[in-house]
């Protein structure tokens, strides 16, 4: 089990990388991003070092690499998944739904 919440994060070159833990984080950082002289890049460069040397918390270092990441535009959201769902949701007719047998009807 991941120690944090599972994303994508996406170099300047485009290459996709599942970060989950702290070693990906730190791979992460040294790949290429859009601007490395940014400041919050820097930070969470800073503490993904310190973290990789236990003077810092992993959940520190991810933290500062996910505002660093977004700040930059480097985060994947995931939002094809939840739009087709609910294309789906919405595309179901009321009267095309039927409840199984047994069940007691709901009020409106």
């Amino acid at each position: 089990m991941s120690p944090f919440t599972p994303l994508t994060f996406r170099t300047a070159r485009g290459y996709e990388l599942d970060i989950a833990r702290l070693n990906d984080v730190v791979k992460a950082i040294s790949m290429a991003w859009p601007d490395k002289e940014c400041k919050l890049y820097r930070n969470a460069a800073h503490l993904a070092e310190k973290a990789r040397q236990g003077w810092c918390t992993p959940r520190a270092a991810f933290d500062a690499f996910v505002i660093a990441a977004r700040a930059q535009g480097c985060i994947v959201e995931c939002r094809q998944l939840r739009e087709r769902v609910a294309r789906e949701l919405a595309a179901i007719e009321p009267e095309n739904f039927n409840p199984p047998e047994g069940l007691p009807p709901t009020l409106p």
